[in-house]
C-alpha cells in the first residue's frame, strides 16, 4: 500500500514517551534486557521508525512474528538481537543463521530438517518454545524438550542454544489461577534442564504484575511499552506510562448547512439546525473504523463529534463553530488541554486497544517526534 505523505493525516510516534516507558518497565519488572514486540508493523505504529526509536530508547532486542519482519529490520541496518516468535519455514534456516536472527523452534523434527539447509558458516540461534497452556505452539512434554536441547547441543557446529520461552494466556487478570497453573507447568517442564542466555517467559502482564514470581531478567513486552496498561485498569492505573502513538489530521473542507441536510452514506445523520460541518481526510481504509461515528475529536481544545457514516477515505465532523481549512484535528492524543486516549477509542469501538492500534493501515504517514 502507498504511504500517504501528501495529506495531513499522520501517526506521530513519541520517542520521549517510548524512552519513559522503557524506564518504567525496567523499574517495575527488574528486567535487565527487554525485547520489544514490533510484530504486525510494531502494533500499527510502523515497524522501522518504531524499532529505531525503541533501540534509541533503551530496548535490548526486538521480537517479530515472521522472517520477513526480521529481514526488514536487518535491511535497515538494525543490528540488535532479533527474535522470531512464530514458526519459521525450515528452508529459511540458513538465512536466519547468516543474519543472526533467533528462531523459535517447537519440535525436534524441525531441527533435524534444518540440518539439511545449514552450511555451518554461521550457527542458527535457537530459542525453544514451550506450551504451558496457551494452546498455540511449543513443546508440551519434558522428555521431548530435553531431547531437543540435547540435539541442539550435540550439533553445536550448526546450532547455538540461546533461548527457552513460554507465553502466558492470562497474566493481566485479577484471577491468577490460570497464570499460576502455567507457571507451575513451566517449572515442571524446565527445572533442572540446561538454561540458555535468554530464559524468557514474561510478557507485558507478567512483567508488570508478577515480576517476583517469574524469571524477569529477560522479558518480551509489547503493549506496555507502547503506553497501554495491560490490565486496562484492573491491576494498575498506568499513570507512569506515556502514550507513544497519537493520530492527527486537518480539516480540508468546511461548509455551513441548514436544517434537514443529510450527511454521508445512507443519511444516517441529518442536521437539526444550521451546522458547520468539516471534512477530515481519514476513513476506514486507514483503519479508522466505521464504528467511530459519534466519537468526539478535538479541535483547539473543543470537541467535535463524527457525524454520518465514516467513509473509506473521509469523514465529517460537526464543528462547534466555523474553523478554517487547515485547522488541526486530533483523533488520538492531546490538543488544547483535552485528550483522547487509545483506550477511549477502544471503548467506543468495543475492542481492545491493541486491536485499534494494529488496525492502522500502511497508508497512514508515520513520523517520529520529540
Amino acid at each position: 500500500m502507498v504511504e500517504a505523505i501528501t495529506r495531513p493525516t499522520r501517526i506521530e510516534i513519541s520517542k520521549k514517551a517510548l524512552k519513559n516507558n522503557v524506564s518504567v518497565v525496567k523499574k517495575t519488572s527488574g528486567a535487565d534486557k527487554i525485547f520489544l514486540a514490533v510484530k504486525s508493523n510494531a502494533y500499527g505504529l510502523g515497524l522501522i521508525p518504531t524499532s529505531k526509536a525503541a533501540v534509541e530508547g533503551g530496548v535490548y532486542g526486538l521480537a517479530v512474528a515472521i522472517v520477513d519482519e526480521a529481514l526488514a529490520l536487518r535491511h535497515e541496518r538494525i543490528t540488535e538481537p532479533i527474535l522470531i516468535l512464530g514458526i519459521s519455514p525450515v528452508e529459511y534456516a540458513e538465512v536466519m543463521a547468516v543474519q543472526h536472527i533467533m528462531a523459535t523452534v517447537v519440535s525436534l523434527d524441525w531441527l533435524k530438517e534444518a540440518t539439511k539447509y545449514l552450511s555451518g558458516e554461521q550457527r542458527l540461534h535457537v530459542s525453544l518454545g514451550i506450551d504451558t497452556g496457551m494452546g498455540r505452539i511449543g513443546f508440551r512434554e519434558r522428555s521431548q524438550l530435553a531431547e531437543a536441547i540435547s540435539y541442539v547441543q550435540e550439533h553445536a557446529d550448526l546450532f547455538d542454544y540461546v533461548g527457552l520461552a513460554t507465553h502466558f494466556a492470562e497474566s493481566d487478570s485479577e484471577d491468577t489461577s490460570y497464570f499460576e497453573m502455567q507457571l507451575n507447568r513451566w517449572h515442571q517442564l524446565t527445572d533442572g534442564l540446561s538454561k540458555p542466555e535468554y530464559y524468557h517467559v514474561a510478557n507485558s502482564g507478567a512483567a508488570m504484575y508478577h515480576a517476583d514470581e517469574v524469571p524477569h531478567e529477560v522479558i518480551r513486552v509489547g503493549t506496555v511499552l507502547y503506553g497501554v496498561e495491560p490490565s486496562r485498569g484492573q491491576l494498575a492505573d498506568g499513570k507512569e506510562l506515556q502514550p507513544v502513538m497519537s493520530l492527527h489530521s486537518e480539516i480540508n473542507f468546511v461548509k455551513k448547512l441548514s436544517a434537514g441536510e443529510g450527511i454521508s452514506y445512507s443519511h444516517k445523520y441529518t442536521t437539526s439546525g444550521e451546522e458547520w460541518i468539516g471534512t477530515v481526510p481519514i476513513g476506514y481504509g486507514d483503519g479508522w473504523l466505521r464504528k467511530m461515528t459519534g466519537f468526539k475529536l478535538i479541535i483547539n481544545g473543543e470537541y467535535a463529534p463524527i457525524v454520518g457514516q465514516v467513509a473509506m477515505d473521509q469523514m465529517m465532523i460537526r464543528l462547534p463553530q466555523e474553523y478554517p481549512v487547515g485547522t488541526k484535528v486530533t483523533l488520538i492524543g492531546e490538543n488544547g488541554g483535552l485528550e483522547n486516549t487509545i483506550e477511549d477509542v477502544a471503548q467506543h469501538a468495543g475492542l481492545a486497544p491493541w486491536e485499534i492500534m494494529t488496525g492502522m493501515q500502511d497508508r497512514l504517514h508515520r513520523i517520529l517526534v520529540d
